[in-house]
């Protein structure tokens, strides 16, 4: 029988949040001894027994730590959005059902400012984080940042591969999936509507990034952050 994962970020408290225990109680019509299985976000997992509930609140008894498969490696994006909620929501779910571990909404030049202001909601973006890690069965949720300007992100990159999805005009820049090295955590700028500027390329190069090529067509901004993380997890 399927057991359901809910989301708690302290499951040593034996409880659900109160938008947990509504879809419960009301979705799953949940009933006291049901089994379940609670993540922290964080990679860890617990077997549980579900004590009691109500549409606004439901607790649970531990019974055993699972051993959860953890990926020797990071998957990060860092990507311009786009100027519809909708895109930008989208394409989050899309990443965290393949497995990203960070996504930066970043300012480039081309960026429009109102994305930031009116379009790139922090507490909506966390929910549908929770929802797309619990719908995938996963245990980890990525790291959300919003707002980091492309100069900053590119004086401290990190470790790993590093790379900007950039084609040079002489066409001459690599497939990533066969750039990406083995097992080694990666970082791929992907660039806005407009793309990214000269200027932009020339220092995410200097500073140790790679260009590299999504493929043969032209990809929105949001086809084109899937596209980068499901490349860096083939390349695995």
């Amino acid at each position: 029988m399927y057991s359901p994962l809910f989301f708690s970020p302290s499951p040593s408290s034996g409880e659900l949040s109160e938008a947990e225990a509504y879809h419960i109680a009301r979705a799953l019509r949940g009933r006291p001894g049901m089994e379940l299985f609670v993540t922290d976000g964080k990679g860890n997992c617990i077997k549980a027994l579900l004590t009691g509930v109500t549409p606004k609140k439901a607790t649970f008894e531990p019974l055993e730590t699972l051993s959860v498969y953890k990926r020797p490696y990071r998957v990060r994006i860092a990507v311009a959005p786009t100027r519809k909620p909708e895109r930008n929501e989208w394409m989050l779910e899309k990443l965290v059902e393949l497995g990203v571990d960070e996504i930066s909404f970043i300012k480039t030049t081309h960026t429009h400012l109102e994305s930031f202001s009116r379009v790139v909601n922090r507490d909506r973006m966390e929910k549908i984080a929770v929802s797309a890690m619990k719908q995938s069965g996963q245990f980890a949720l990525p790291e959300i940042k919003i707002g980091t300007n492309i100069s900053e992100l590119i004086a401290l990159p990190g470790k790993g591969d590093l790379f900007i999805a950039y084609v040079p005009e002489q066409n001459t820049a690599p497939v990533l999936h066969q750039a990406a090295t083995e097992s080694t955590d990666a970082l791929v700028l992907i660039g806005p509507e407009g793309d990214f500027t000269p200027e932009e390329v020339t220092a995410a190069t200097s500073a140790g990034f790679q260009p590299v090529s999504l493929g043969p067509t032209r990809l929105r901004t949001e086809t084109a952050a899937i596209a980068a993380c499901l490349a860096i997890h083939l390349a695995r």
